[in-house]
């Protein structure tokens, strides 16, 4: 009799590896990263610098975003909008996932130091660690501010792109920073207006559980304000444009408006829409800056 045990091999799950990375959070990371390259030198640089300093913060990024999975599964099994992720599903092994983030922090410190810089490896590190560890484990249960603090981590982006090619920090790319920052809290307000009960169940402090829905749309609006201003600082201190100055305008108006029109929807319908709004928003903003530069308007 044949008494061998065949043990079924186990697929690796592509998919489940790509999830674990937050790709939609990466791909707004790539195109401000590459906004602020190009406003730097117009590509006209080194290629590889371009390419493969993209490559290496995006693989560093995606690696904080598997710590963040990995340190969070109990929290995400609590959420219907994170309940699906690989590692609460147990499509991946924890163990597995660790290894998958080490691999790419270091193939991303690896692709830095060969084609880019050591300013950029630490300004990158730094964010790396803020986000995976500090606001992972301590912001994101300090108070309803969590957002506006830990947002400096999806902030640094643009400085990061540009220093991988000028290898200097200037003011140009401070702005895109700034305008990220502020940008953040109401992005993820109108999420957390949406998913509420979500947060609640997870315990986590975000503003419309600790200060209510309606005092969060006020802010939400306040934010859109202050977002418009900060946004046109390119414009009024001289490094863009007439076609970049329209074009935000008109996305301002159109964020200020749905974040008003937010205060008084009863139902909170418009709180995902907004939330929506706010990703096309700024893409839209940072693409307009290439196009500026490409097609100049004086006004």
């Amino acid at each position: 009799m044949n008494t061998e045990v065949v043990i079924p091999s186990q697929k690796i799950s592509f998919s489940g590896y790509l999830k674990l990375t937050k790709p939609s959070i990466i791909y707004l990371l790539v195109l401000t990263a590459a906004t602020a390259m190009f406003l730097a030198n117009g590509f006209s640089g080194d290629i590889s610098k371009i390419i493969f300093g993209l490559i290496g913060i995006a693989l560093i990024a995606s690696s904080s975003a598997v710590i963040n999975q990995i340190l969070d599964v109990e929290i995400d099994g609590k959420m219907e909008r994170t309940r699906n992720r690989p590692l609460v599903k147990g499509e991946i092994t924890q163990s597995n996932a660790k290894i998958f983030s080490g691999v790419l922090l270091v193939a991303g410190i690896l692709l830095l130091y060969f084609f880019n810089n050591i300013l950029t490896i630490f300004l990158t590190l730094l964010t790396w660690a803020f986000y995976s560890f500090f606001y992972t484990k301590v912001l994101k249960f300090a108070g309803t501010q969590n957002i506006v603090i830990g947002g400096i981590a999806g902030a640094m982006p643009p400085l990061l792109g540009w220093t991988a090619v000028t290898n200097s920090v200037d003011p140009l790319p401070l702005l895109m920073v700034l305008i990220i920052f502020i940008w953040t809290p109401p992005h993820f307000w109108a999420l957390s207006i949406n998913r509420k009960e979500d947060y609640l169940a997870a315990k986590i402090p975000m503003m419309p559980v600790i200060k209510g829905i309606e005092y969060t749309k006020i802010q939400i609006a306040l934010y859109s304000v202050l977002l418009a201003t900060i946004s046109l600082f390119p414009f009024a201190t001289g490094y863009l444009g007439g076609l970049y100055f329209l074009s935000g305008v008109l996305l301002n108006v159109i964020f200020i408006g749905m974040a008003v029109a937010l205060i008084f929807d009863k139902t909170n319908k418009l709180a995902l829409p907004l939330f929506l709004y706010s990703i096309v928003y700024l893409t839209a903003l940072f693409i307009c800056m290439v196009l500026d530069r490409l097609i100049p308007i004086q006004l």
